[in-house]
């Protein structure tokens, strides 16, 4: 056990009256994994309600020689989406998609009780304690999930022998969307940049490497035929008149990881994962086994 001395935000100092030169004095358990020489990030500490635990981040930035190698140089390409948060593909032949489902509807919740409490202010007045305390809330735990699906995922990657890892641009996806409230629920859930960072960061201690790249007309194209103007996409399915029908967001992570690698292995059955407000377990849905499927009849969430 150690002790941790930190500055208190305003906001903390206004609903627990400190003092304005106020910090806190915390004991913390264990010891940072970490060295004395090595920088240190700004530290963001976060209430886990189902815990009921303080938990901590804070990114360090350490000698490239304590850093890990990846084990090959396979590929994987992920697709951002509105129903779904990430879909990914990997050159192994493995697919992951990280259900968002939940999250998005209490995000939206939140929002919607955010916007009912604005609209009872009066007037001059654009903000309370209590809006202050949602708009918390419901980043904690975004942040958290993100956080936590990271980590998830280029730990599983890494296993694969993954070195590269291709990320759909959301701009792109914002002007092509197929849905408007798609539209709006991605661009007000995700804080893209602080995502690929996120993962950029996580990626760095395996010795992988992240790459922004346009994935324009993914989610409209049949990978049997090519065509973009005879598919239909309606939620999690996409389907095609060349007679193809297959999950959306694994089609798209699947073709968006083919424009950028020469080589794709058959698909596995995939893997889905879903949020439980502490880490991103495997659903029953998913058949752990290494029997390959025809990817014009394997589909999940439908």
């Amino acid at each position: 056990m150690f002790s941790s001395r930190i500055l208190v935000g305003s906001d903390l100092k206004e609903e627990y009256g400190l003092e304005t030169r106020k910090r806190l004095r915390l004991e913390v358990r264990g010891d940072p994994n970490w060295k004395e020489y090595d920088k240190q990030g700004r530290l963001e500490l976060y209430y886990d309600e189902t815990a009921q635990k303080f938990r901590a981040f804070q990114p360090v930035t350490v000698d490239d020689s304590r850093l890990a190698q990846p084990l090959a140089s396979e590929e994987a390409a992920l697709d951002i989406g509105a129903n779904n948060l990430v879909a990914c593909t990997t050159t192994t032949g493995q697919q992951y998609l990280y259900e968002g489902r939940d999250l998005f509807d209490r995000f939206r919740e939140t929002t919607r009780r955010i916007a009912e409490l604005q609209s009872k202010l009066r007037d001059g007045r654009y903000s309370s304690k209590q809006i202050r305390s949602l708009y918390r809330r419901r980043t904690r735990r975004r942040d958290h999930a993100q956080d936590a699906l990271c980590r998830d995922l280029i730990e599983r990657l890494y296993n694969k022998g993954v070195s590269t890892v291709y990320v759909g641009d959301l701009t792109d996806v914002l002007e092509t969307s197929w849905s408007v409230r798609a539209n709006a629920k991605t661009h007000n859930f995700w804080a893209f940049r602080a995502f690929v960072k996120r993962l950029a960061c996580t990626a760095e201690e395996y010795g992988m490497t992240v790459e922004v790249r346009l994935e324009a007309w993914t989610s409209q194209e049949c990978p049997n035929c090519g065509s973009t103007d005879r598919t239909t996409r309606h939620q999690d399915s996409l389907t095609c008149a060349c007679g193809f029908d297959g999950h959306a967001d694994l089609t798209a992570s699947e073709t968006f990881l083919r424009r950028h690698s020469d080589v794709v292995r058959p698909m596995a059955r995939p893997v889905c994962l879903k949020w439980d407000d502490h880490e991103w377990s495997e659903s029953p849905r998913s058949v752990p086994n290494e029997e390959h499927t025809n990817p014009q009849v394997a589909s999940v969430g439908r």
